[in-house]
């Protein structure tokens, strides 16, 4: 059933339900109205005819039987107006009773003064009486009225109401035809937006929250916001297959050149005249694409996971405990290359702390192995300094190595993914994961020149635990940067 079908029903039902309980509401009240009304009227008239009835009955004992008809008259013509309905009877003892109008044959109880009730056969009565005389002499005056001419009143009400409430319910029909489209028009403008929404591309129609009416408006919101979740997690999940793909792809053509070269390798080994200095040079060239393998399957996965982690489990974090963990395992890592920690004071951030490691470590190996000067020397120096700022404040880490530096055409493509120099050793993802990272965390990461020699400068800023600036998770940059990385992969 429509809504508009079920107001409709609801408004003809309720409406006369609603007359109907007030009809008889007011038809109880003016009944009880009339009633008292009615023996008001008759004490009033009881009053008004006693004192006549009384010289009447003084008038007769006087004249010792004798029936006063001037008195008769004059009480008939009182007792007989043309509002006085009913009639009146005056007993006197030992005499003629006088019987003025429309009374019934008997009497009620003499006891009993009214306003009182009486039936004679089909017949009911109305009627107050008072003595007309010291107790005990017995003349007493009746004054009747038939319950006829009320219940008339009263049936005429009865009938009056039943004909209002069939008109308040065909009233209440129209009114609930016309109220209840206009109440769900609404409805259907919000169920036309709806029908809409399915005949259209993702994003380019939404519902209307101007309809005035604050609960569709709110629902209208709602689903709007819920439309906008679900478009967004549309184009995410497209994006992701995309780049999904586009990666696999990627990665099969990356891995295929190691796992060549190792099937080559493992095919001359099982040349027969092969030498032992032939077979070690093999061996080793082995263990080095494995280790190749190994550390690009490492990189990748880094990269997974940086695309999957989700920043509302950030928690606030000390950049320079990481930092200097970080510094102590890459010198480790590169015994031959001086790494030096100049400046580190306190810097919070609110972050990963896994993805934070990766753009430490990353930039120290890069540093590392690209940083020689011409003399094969590499001197790294790392930096961690906190800025203020009048809308927030940020973090600065600055890896500074001083080998031959990047040329400026070439500083945005070290960032793409396996882009790597002719002589790179490395997978061409670790500086992609810098930035990855940097992003993630609502941070930047650029490439300058020294200003005190030659070398590299990257510096990466991360804004402070607290600051104003949110995490680069948002939709708009995500997909900026899943755009690029699928133009790389297209390429």
């Amino acid at each position: 059933m429509r809504l508009s079908t079920r107001f409709v029903v609801c408004l003809a039902a309720i409406v006369p339900l609603l007359v109907l309980l007030a009809g008889v509401l007011v038809l109880g009240l003016v009944s009880a109205d009339l009633r008292a009304e009615r023996d008001r009227r008759l004490e009033a008239r009881l009053s008004a005819l006693t004192p006549m009835a009384k010289a009447y009955v003084w008038t007769y004992r006087l004249r010792q039987g004798t029936r006063p008809d001037f008195l008769a008259q004059r009480l008939t013509g009182a007792a007989l107006g043309a509002d006085n309905p009913g009639g009146v009877v005056v007993d006197v003892p030992g005499a003629e009773v006088l019987v003025i109008g429309d009374t019934p044959r008997g009497r009620p109880a003499p006891t009993v003064d009214g306003p009182g009730g009486y039936t004679e056969g089909e017949r009911r009565w109305r009627y107050v009486a008072a003595d007309l005389g010291p107790a005990g002499n017995l003349a007493r005056i009746w004054v009747f009225e038939p319950e006829q001419r009320l219940e008339r009143q009263i049936a005429l009400l009865r009938r009056r109401l039943g004909a209002v409430t069939l008109i308040a319910a065909a009233a209440g029909v129209g009114a609930g035809l016309v109220l209840g489209r206009f109440a769900v028009h609404p409805l259907v403008v919000l169920r036309r937006q709806a029908r809409e929404l399915g005949r259209s591309a993702p994003g380019t129609v939404r519902l209307g929250t101007a309809s005035r009416v604050t609960e569709i408006d709110e629902l209208a919101a709602l689903l709007n916001e819920s439309l906008a979740r679900r478009d967004e997690a549309v184009s995410r999940t497209g994006e992701a297959l995309e780049i999904a793909r586009a990666f696999a792809a990627t990665v099969a053509h990356e891995l295929r050149t190691p796992l060549t070269s190792m099937g080559t390798n493992l095919g001359l080994l099982r040349h027969p005249g092969l030498g032992p200095d032939d077979q070690a040079e093999i061996i080793a060239d082995l263990e080095g694409e494995h280790l190749r393998l190994q550390r690009l399957i490492t990189l990748l996965r880094g990269l997974a996971r940086g695309e999957l982690v989700d920043t509302t489990t950030f928690t606030d974090l000390d950049l320079a405990d990481i930092v200097a963990d970080a510094v102590e395992n890459a010198r480790r890592r590169h015994p031959q290359a001086t790494i030096t920690l100049a400046e580190a004071g306190m810097a919070r951030v609110r972050g990963w702390e896994e993805g934070l490691r990766v753009i430490v470590d990353n930039l120290l190996d890069n540093a590392a192995i690209h940083g020689a000067d011409e003399a094969g020397r590499v001197e790294v120096t790392l930096t961690l300094t906190a800025e203020r700022a009048e809308s927030a404040g940020g973090v600065v880490l600055s890896v500074r190595d001083r080998g031959r530096g990047i040329p400026v055409t070439e500083r945005e493509k070290i960032f793409d993914r396996f882009h790597r120099g002719a002589a790179s050793p490395g997978s061409g993802l670790g500086l992609t994961l810098v930035r990855q990272q940097a992003r993630l965390h609502g941070g930047e990461v650029e490439v300058t020149d020294p200003e005190d020699g030659p070398g590299t400068l990257f510096v990466v800023r991360l804004p402070e635990a607290g600051g104003e600036r949110q995490p680069a998770h948002e939709s708009a940059s995500r997909s900026a940067d899943r755009g690029a990385w699928l133009a790389v992969f297209r390429r």
